[in-house]
């Protein structure tokens, strides 16, 4: 659903080209966690960093929801 976000996300935060991961709509932070020694607060840290946003209240840490945050903030809201 967002391929070019998926892709600079996972680029800006873990390093990653395409190619280097595979994801799904239920892939989820925690999923990444241990990479680079880094815990879920690392990962969320990081994401505030390079993208200015909290997304501590996503337990579930599923990407697509974050995917979705990082397009409205950059796009505007979703038609729904």
């Amino acid at each position: 659903m967002f391929p070019e976000i998926s892709d600079e996300f996972m680029k800006n935060i873990f390093d990653f080209a395409p190619g280097e991961y595979l994801i799904s709509d239920e892939s989820s932070l925690h999923d990444f966690t241990g990479l680079n020694e880094w815990d879920l607060t690392d990962i969320q840290k990081k994401i505030r960093e390079v993208y200015g946003l909290d997304i501590s209240d996503n337990e579930s840490g599923n990407l697509l929801e974050i995917f979705k945050r990082i397009h409205n903030k950059l796009y505007g809201a979703m038609p729904l």
